[in-house]
């Protein structure tokens, strides 16, 4: 057995490659709510995925607080709508988002749908790999600096 599927990472890969091929969306990815990128499928040449993890990480983080000021405990799905492309984000496992990027002429119900009964598999998969809470904790503090990093030139101006 490879370390890819003993940590439930092969498990993941597979319900995302499985996402891609029904719902015909160009990219998916599972990442933590700390924006750090867990595993993609499908194409991801056009995109920095560390970058899109942490920037993903931040709005979701930033639109809780928005539910919380609106009464809401958070909002489970979050739906960005651009001229030609669209990202689709979850909640998964409380802890894990999953983030679909789709083209235009995809159509929106398919990928709700699929993204929702991966979202439903995701858990279960979690679930039957999920470690006790501070059991083999990694020290991430040169992510989180790197990442900080990248934010600060993604958005620096000239």
């Amino acid at each position: 057995m490879n370390s890819e599927n003993k940590d439930g990472n092969g498990d993941v890969k597979q319900l995302l490659s499985a996402l891609i091929e029904k719902s015909g969306a160009l990219t998916a990815m599972l990442i933590t709510k700390e924006g750090i990128s867990i595993t993609e499928a499908g194409d991801t040449s056009y995109l920095n995925t560390t970058a899109m993890a942490a920037l993903v990480a931040a709005m979701f983080s930033a639109t809780r607080e928005v539910a919380r000021m609106v009464g809401e405990k958070h909002f489970s799905i979050l739906l960005q709508q651009g001229e030609n492309r669209h990202i689709h984000i979850s909640l998964v496992h409380d802890s894990k988002m999953m983030v679909i990027v789709f083209e235009d002429y995809q159509r929106i119900g398919m990928v709700r749908l699929e993204a929702r009964r991966t979202g439903e598999a995701l858990n279960r998969a979690l679930a039957r790999h999920e470690t006790p809470k501070n059991a083999g904790e990694i020290a991430t503090p040169e992510f989180k600096e790197y990442a900080l990093n990248l934010i600060d030139r993604i958005f620096e101006t000239k």
